[in-house]
């Protein structure tokens, strides 16, 4: 485990979280020294989207409901806690958006950056959207450092997915929890978890992203496990 406090926010780091993203960014075709800096790369693009996004949980829920904070990272993804908090219905859906917001900040910072560091921001804005879309125009790179680059491009496909990734409208994930703070029925919040959690399985099932699937495939369990418990 490692441990620190930022911005008075107590932070640990379990080392799944270090294997995961290593995996994610390659892990397991690492054939020479260019791939194992390309994974550490990943790794730590990987790890400054995940901790924006905890931390925009932690400071907005503290800004607004006060309490202690505490932010814990492990596996693909984390967990903000701050029991002692005092948060209205809005506020807590206000701080549950802040995470995808804190991600999302990431990576329009890395595309500005980009930008400085071309000298166009336009052309960045064309790059950033290439990257998104899994299409990387390495001929428009030329001339600049290989790793400078791939960092730009880790950085922003990072932050935008996993911005998206959190905003489904399955529970737990944020979307689901957003869901959840403005229906009254969590028996129907649940139900359409449980629903959209089944379609995107079966949607990642086609595409083939089996890492995907296996993780909708749990939500969809769980959520249906959760409805069957819920009275209403």
């Amino acid at each position: 485990m490692i441990s620190f406090s930022l911005f008075r926010v107590p932070v640990s780091i379990h080392p799944s979280l270090w294997i995961t993203l290593a995996l994610l960014g390659g892990g397991m075709r690492i054939s020479h020294a260019g791939d194992l800096l390309g994974v550490a790369l990943f790794v730590i693009a990987g790890f400054v989207c995940l901790l924006a996004h905890e931390m925009g949980h932690a400071l907005t829920g503290r800004a607004m409901g006060g309490g202690h904070p505490e932010v814990h990272l492990a596996w693909l993804g984390g967990d903000c806690s701050n029991m002692d908090a005092r948060l209205t219905r809005t506020q807590g859906i206000l701080m549950t958006a802040a995470g995808p917001l804190a991600s999302l900040a990431v990576g329009v910072l890395a595309t500005l950056l980009l930008g400085l560091y071309i000298g166009n921001l336009q052309l960045a804005g064309g790059l950033a959207l290439n990257f998104v879309c899994g299409s990387i125009p390495w001929e428009l790179l030329e001339g600049y450092p290989a790793m400078a680059m791939l960092f730009f491009v880790f950085v922003i496909e990072v932050s935008f997915w996993w911005t998206v990734l959190n905003l489904l409208p399955v529970f737990p994930l944020d979307g689901g929890q957003i869901m959840h703070g403005l229906m009254r029925s969590p028996r129907l919040m649940h139900t359409v978890s449980l629903a959209a959690a089944i379609v995107l399985t079966l949607f990642f099932l086609v595409l083939g992203a089996w890492l995907m699937c296996i993780l909708m495939g749990a939500l969809a369990w769980f959520n249906f496990r959760m409805r069957r418990q819920c009275p209403y």
